[in-house]
């Protein structure tokens, strides 16, 4: 028997930080959504947009919004080589000159891109203004919006600029995964396996139980792994929503995941290019005597149920990835180290090896880069089936 569809709102607290969280969908959704906008008393609203978007989804929402109050639109060039400060200068040049105020809320629209670049354009803005996120892809719904960081990229690597800026409100509305390729929906559940092998490995089962390659899930299903989510984040979040203490947990995979991204040029989605982090980050924690086999092994089912790729691609550079491993935005937990870099690793499932008091570990590059090649292979098509 398929589930039914049920809206959802929770109030999500981390630290002193609260915002309303909603799950919605259909016609009725978009009523409820200008009411909440309306409770704002905003001046305008700067609609941060994903320039990719379909232009019918990009003027429903301006229609809903537009009532409420005037609309500027912002559109921003979705790729990492346009995730920078130039970009978040032009955008605030064009937001003051449109005549926003301090009574101004910038809305993100679209994927975790689009509301990175929001995210830091709200924080920065007259030293802060109101965020409201409308994720439009499962990955941003499920991920990206639940942190509070507000990041861009330097030249150097992946989210090397940014600060902390909490939204006053996000609205998931599930009817913009209706059109999402299933190559994207499965690269989502990529940080969700990561959720539930770093976080939660109680809800493994239900997980294994419920991902299939071909990626159709319904709009109820969705809303039990959007929860999922949640639930691992609040988990860890409640008390260090800053994400450098028992939050930084989250960041398993994501050293070399980052890497992969960077250097493949956005040829390895976000997701995707996690996962494969997964694969390394319990290669080295094995390695390193901390992780079992069987734990691997559980890493690599959960990918493979989902249908994601479990070899690197073809033609990657395994120097230009092991350079930007050496300049992720995790060093210094630790003091630095000669020849060793910073990873997030596990001793078990759920349980992150520590030192000290520290979630962070060093590990010499020779480990790392064994590991990685052990993850190789000549299928590029393996990466973006």
């Amino acid at each position: 028997m398929s589930l039914e569809f049920r809206a959802l709102e929770r109030e999500l607290t981390f630290d002193e930080v609260s915002y309303r969280f909603c799950i919605h969908s259909g016609p009725d959704a978009w009523r409820d959504l200008a009411r909440k906008l309306v409770a704002l008393e905003a001046d305008r609203f700067l609609v941060v947009a994903d320039g990719g978007l379909a232009q019918p989804a990009v003027r429903e929402v301006a229609t809903c919004i537009g009532d409420v109050a005037p609309v500027v639109p912002l559109p921003v060039v979705t790729n990492e080589s346009a995730k920078n400060l130039a970009t978040i200068d032009a955008l605030a040049e064009r937001a003051i000159t449109a005549g926003a105020t301090r009574r101004s809320v910038v809305i993100a629209l679209g994927g975790g891109l689009a509301g990175n670049v929001a995210g830091l354009l709200a924080a920065l803005l007259y030293r802060g203004v109101r965020l409201v996120h409308l994720p439009t892809t499962l990955l941003a719904m499920s991920d990206s919006v639940l942190s509070l960081k507000q990041a861009v990229n330097s030249r150097y690597g992946k989210n090397h600029l940014g600060t902390f800026h909490p939204p006053a409100l996000v609205w998931n509305q599930l009817d913009f995964l209706d059109s999402l390729p299933a190559a994207s929906i499965r690269s989502a559940l990529c940080e969700t396996i990561k959720n539930v092998l770093g976080i939660v490995p109680e809800r493994y089962d239900e997980l294994a139980g419920r991902l299939r390659p071909d990626a159709r899930y319904s709009k109820a299903e969705l809303t039990e792994l959007i929860e999922l989510c949640v639930a691992a984040k609040c988990h860890v979040m409640r008390h260090d929503s800053t994400e450098k203490h028992e939050a930084l947990v989250l960041e398993y995979g994501h050293t070399v995941g980052h890497a992969i991204e960077l250097v493949s040029q956005g040829r390895v989605p976000h997701g995707f290019a996690i996962g494969l982090g997964l694969l390394v980050a319990a290669r080295v924690s094995v390695d390193l005597g901390q992780l079992d086999r069987a734990d691997e092994a559980a890493h690599r089912r959960l990918l493979e149920l989902n249908g994601a790729p479990v070899v690197m691609p073809d033609g990657l550079d395994l120097d230009a990835v092991m350079d930007a491993v050496r300049l992720d935005n995790k060093r210094g937990y630790l003091p630095h180290t000669e020849g060793k870099c910073d990873m997030v690793l596990l001793d078990a499932l759920g349980r992150p090896h520590r030192t000290g008091e520290s979630l962070m570990t060093q590990v010499d590059e020779d480990v790392i880069r064994s590991a990685i090649q052990s993850v190789f292979a000549a299928d590029p098509a393996a990466v973006v089936a």
